[in-house]
């Protein structure tokens, strides 16, 4: 049967021998689909048509068809961003959406890009984005370096300690009624029930982890026993070194299995926060972009996301993978979008990162909603003006900076 390998998203097709080599295509980087020619009528070297052999062959060949056709079809459906009139909004709220922007915002994004070529027309990546190109055994990318005044908050280890060992609910089989009933009997902290005949083992258990700082098990403990979004889980950051702490953004092609086009970390260091960015010039960088945010990741490190859990570093994994490089990410992860959701939700409409800074009034020089970043890094391929690269690079790097803001803010938000 013959096969075509064919781009998806500008239909060029390439050969089996391009589809081996990176599976991408060159010209957008939109992952290669294998497409089966429907003509199955071919006859079947080894055998005569209408023989057993034959109907088998033909049958699993016309299975396999189907098979990719679907998937082709499932593929093509893909949403990566809904576009919101007002008027659409009053019936459907826009935040029920995996990713969603409102009209007005997607034409001024795209009168932005026209601004953006003819600014950047003839300008060198350097000189639109001061940095370096950095090597490694996976290849090159570009690395973005800046450094920023703000203010980096987190809770001490004593108060982390006090918070984590008052919630008696932490122990298992102690429920908010129990709770009540233990506390009037003096038992006012977990360290107290060390001393109960019914819940000493546990609590000596929880009191062992909590003094030696086992932060991952001190997590997957309170994991077992409370929503993931509970405060409790963001003290325990009081249990890491103030200088402990990355914070980690990434931007993609898409929602899934396409390219990522941009890493970024962030490090608080005294009074600033130090952004490292590995940019892809083309597709063919990835590998190496990924590599070198992996090297600034010590096992020690714990991450600060915004939806992380589900998307960032599941995504990095899912590119590991698929290149077979031999890293692994287990940090300790401060997903604050679960905190986010939790403390603010009856103050704003969704809790897009946007959204949020609005609340805490924070105010983007430069900025284009996050679902059209793709947009933009395929203009740039397409046209090979750096342009549209800046406002990439800027929205990763205030996406960052937020980050660290908001990490600090929710403390001030919590009822415990």
């Amino acid at each position: 049967m013959p096969i075509d390998y064919v781009c998806k998203k500008c239909k060029k097709v390439y050969s089996k021998t391009e589809y081996t080599q990176s599976g991408l295509c060159t010209t957008c980087g939109t992952f290669l689909l294998v497409t089966f020619h429907k003509d199955i009528t071919e006859e079947v070297s080894f055998t005569q048509k209408g023989s057993p052999i034959y109907e088998q062959g033909h049958k699993e060949k016309m299975a396999l068809f189907r098979a990719a056709e679907s998937l082709r079809k499932r593929v093509g459906q893909i949403k990566e961003y809904e576009v919101v009139s007002e008027k659409e909004s009053e019936s459907q709220k826009p935040y029920v959406f995996e990713n969603w922007l409102w009209r007005f915002e997607y034409e001024e994004a795209l009168q932005f890009e026209k601004h953006l070529l003819k600014q950047y027309k003839g300008k060198l990546l350097e000189e639109a984005l001061p940095g370096k190109v950095i090597s490694n055994e996976y290849g090159q990318c570009y690395e973005i370096s800046t450094s920023c005044c703000a203010k980096f908050k987190k809770v001490t280890y004593v108060e982390s300690k006090h918070v984590l060992i008052s919630d008696l609910k932490v122990i298992s089989g102690i429920g908010p009624v129990n709770e009540q009933i233990l506390k009037k009997q003096g038992y006012t902290t977990v360290e107290d029930l060390t001393r109960h005949s019914r819940w000493k083992k546990q609590a000596y258990a929880y009191m062992k982890l909590i003094d030696t700082k086992e932060t991952c098990q001190v997590q997957k403990w309170l994991w077992h026993r409370l929503p993931k979004s509970h405060p409790l889980l963001h003290y325990l950051a009081g249990f890491c070194e103030d200088n402990n702490f990355v914070i980690v953004d990434i931007e993609t092609l898409g929602l899934s299995e396409r390219p990522i086009i941009l890493l970024g970390i962030a490090k608080p260091v005294e009074d600033h926060i130090c952004t490292t960015q590995f940019l892809l010039r083309d597709i063919h960088d990835e590998p190496s972009a990924i590599y070198a945010l992996l090297s600034q990741l010590n096992p020690n490190l714990s991450l600060i996301t915004y939806g992380g859990k589900n998307f960032d570093i599941p995504y990095i994994k899912q590119r590991l993978a698929y290149y077979g490089i031999d890293e692994y990410i287990d940090n300790i992860n401060f997903d604050i979008l679960h905190f986010t959701r939790r403390a603010l939700k009856s103050k704003l409409a969704d809790c897009r990162l946007d959204t949020v800074e609005k609340y805490l009034g924070i105010k983007r020089n430069v900025n284009i909603p996050g679902a059209l970043v793709p947009h933009f890094y395929d203009t740039y391929l397409r046209t090979k003006n750096v342009g549209p690269l800046v406002p990439i690079v800027e929205h990763n790097r205030q996406d960052l900076l937020t980050l660290g803001t908001l990490f600090s803010k929710l403390y001030e938000e919590w009822t415990i």
